[in-house]
């Protein structure tokens, strides 16, 4: 029994793409694959699934000719028929004589037809054969120079007509055509069933490899990938390395790009006509150097990807600070972001990363909290250090973890090297609750006129929790074995009246536990109670109560701190020193000395 015959189609625009996918319900032996792109567009798609289980490419047009020229699969035209000809030539014939000159632009095989049917059919149309793509821009500027105001064209020349304001007329092919098509390849690869085993074969072998496999032409163009996403930078790597490989039968080297490290091996292979180099490569992430701890730099879609995976994304907290987003976004002024902790300022910063005219340019993340002697060094002296760039938007988190002299060595860079003339420069400070910024916040917004976005804490939002815990919910059922329904309004209510010292970031975390360990569909008040018991640690979580002691301010020194938690002990025993110390597994005596420092 044959097995199915797996096709690649590759349309030239997506009206035809639509034809095709109907089509293909008609041959249940053939398993379709359908991408959408034009010309070099369409070949590159084809070429990164060269190595996909395919027999077959089926395509129309100029697509499918240059597809021809460098594949070597078998390429499958759908034509473009009389029938499918004299109904667009019918569609666009204009009998009153006030409009202006109608003209066909297209490659031979089109012409050829339409030039015996406008003689049979008497059709007054000027028709213009082109040999490539570069020929249709000035093809068609020299018609709209000749006063001609419709084109019948392929999709090749359909764009370019209508961005030069030409009425264009896309000459299609029908469902009979595509259907000859779809006939034609059941037809090839029945009759070639033993060479497409054998292309299947080898095709699996070098799927079933470990790592990739990109292959270039003698002229440097992309004979074959198994890349799913072909990377721009990737791809210019491997050409640099093009001229030494092709002196060299085989070579072994390493690379690093992006955060990534290379292991690549090239071949030279000549195969008949064919001389082509062979890289196969695998991948890592790069060890993090010393000298760049607590740097990090993303790309657009890594920092989407961040951002759609926060609470903010699904929870809909951002739209509070839209207005503010959307006009800070548009400036290039420096911004800096206070809140408590986990209040979301990565978060916001994505966001306004996103919207601004940098976004399709680097984020570099400077964790100043993670920050070491070397990176430090590397930062402010390097010449690779992020602050040396242009263009670029550089985050400098937790900027109160940065020791006194650090913070006025980084404010002297800035000012002295225009960092923040030339890149968008951003700021992140943890304030203490009833604080709106950080003393060290408020040094770095003064002295650089940042523009400034306040964060509220979570608990000051509690009218919002029942919302946040449905859509919570929600978000996590995605990933749920079986689906939570809802919470208990107990549930609901414990989780409104608990202080989340924490904020947005505990939340979500304490929602995942719920989701993950609740006894039923239905998340119950024990449930709650068990899981904020075990958020009870270093004094900094309880439930909201009206006169209930505010946190720890853990930014002093261990003393002051040890000499708070005494006193809070002995208020809660009532002034009992006895209780007091017992409770706090010391003695009377250092309990007495910890009260009088």
């Amino acid at each position: 029994m044959q097995s199915n015959i797996h096709v690649l189609g590759i349309a030239p625009y997506e009206g035809i793409a639509a034809v095709m996918s109907r089509v293909a319900e008609e041959f249940p032996q053939m398993d379709l694959t359908l991408h959408v792109g034009d010309l070099e567009q369409g070949v590159e798609i084809a070429k990164r699934n060269f190595c996909g289980n395919y027999d077959v490419v089926i395509s129309r047009g100029g697509t499918a000719r240059m597809l021809r020229q460098q594949l070597s699969l078998p390429v499958i035209e759908i034509e473009v028929s009389m029938y499918d000809l004299l109904c667009t030539l019918k569609l666009a014939d204009q009998p009153d004589p006030t409009v202006g000159r109608t003209a066909m632009v297209s490659y031979d095989n089109i012409t050829r037809n339409a030039q015996m049917l406008c003689q049979l059919m008497n059709y007054n149309i000027d028709i213009l054969t082109i040999n490539s793509p570069e020929e249709v821009e000035p093809t068609l500027q020299r018609l709209k120079a000749a006063s001609y105001e419709t084109i019948l064209c392929d999709a090749v020349a359909n764009t370019t007509a209508k961005r030069l304001g030409l009425n264009s007329f896309l000459i299609t092919s029908g469902i009979e055509s595509v259907r000859r098509a779809f006939e034609y390849a059941l037809q090839l690869c029945g009759s070639q069933e033993r060479l497409r085993d054998e292309n299947l074969f080898f095709r699996q072998l070098i799927s079933g490899q470990i790592g990739q496999t990109v292959v270039f032409d003698d002229a440097g163009g992309l004979f074959l990938s198994t890349l799913a996403e072909s990377s721009t930078e990737l791809m210019a790597l491997l050409q640099r390395e093009l001229p030494e490989s092709r002196r060299e039968s085989e070579r072994r080297i390493v690379r690093n790009l992006n955060g990534m490290t290379y292991s690549i091996r090239s071949r030279r292979i000549t195969s008949g006509r064919l001389s082509l180099i062979a890289f196969f490569f695998v991948a890592r992430k790069t060890p993090l150097s010393p000298n760049q701890a607590g740097i990090h730099f993303s790309t657009r879609p890594e920092a989407e990807n961040a951002f759609y995976n926060s609470i903010f994304s699904f929870a809909g907290t951002i739209s509070d600070f839209q207005d503010d987003v959307e006009k800070i976004s548009q400036s290039s002024a420096p911004v800096m972001v206070t809140g408590e902790d986990g209040t979301g300022k990565q978060s916001m910063v994505s966001a306004l990363y996103l919207r601004g005219q940098l976004r399709n340019n680097p984020l570099v993340t400077v964790n100043c909290s993670l920050l070491n002697d070397k990176s430090w060094t590397f930062l402010l002296e390097h010449h690779n250090s992020p602050l040396a760039d242009e263009k670029t938007t550089i985050y400098f988190s937790n900027i109160d973890a940065l020791p006194r002299e650090h913070g006025q060595q980084l404010l002297e860079a800035l000012s002295e090297m225009e960092i923040c003339r030339r890149n968008r420069v951003m700021f992140s400070c943890v304030c203490q609750p009833g604080e709106y910024v950080s003393e060290a916040g408020a040094l770095f917004r003064d002295k650089l006129n940042c523009l400034s976005l306040y964060l509220p804490p979570l608990r000051e939002m509690s009218a919002r929790i029942p919302e946040l815990v449905r859509l919570s919910i929600s978000h996590l059922n995605a990933s749920l074995p079986r689906p939570i329904l809802g919470a208990e309004p107990e549930a609901t209510a414990l989780l409104q009246n608990f202080r989340w010292p924490h904020n947005y970031a505990q939340f979500r975390r304490v929602m995942s536990e719920l989701t993950v360990t609740a006894s039923g569909q239905i998340i119950t008040a024990e449930d709650v109670r068990r899981i904020l018991g075990k958020e009870r640690h270093g004094g900094a979580v309880a439930f909201q109560e009206e006169n209930s002691p505010a946190p720890l301010d853990l930014n002093r020194t261990l003393q002051e701190i040890e000499r708070d938690v005494a006193l809070r002990v002995l208020e809660e025993s009532g002034g009992n020193q006895t209780a007091a110390a017992k409770r706090l597994g010391i003695s009377r005596t250092t309990l007495w000395r910890l009260l009088k420092k």
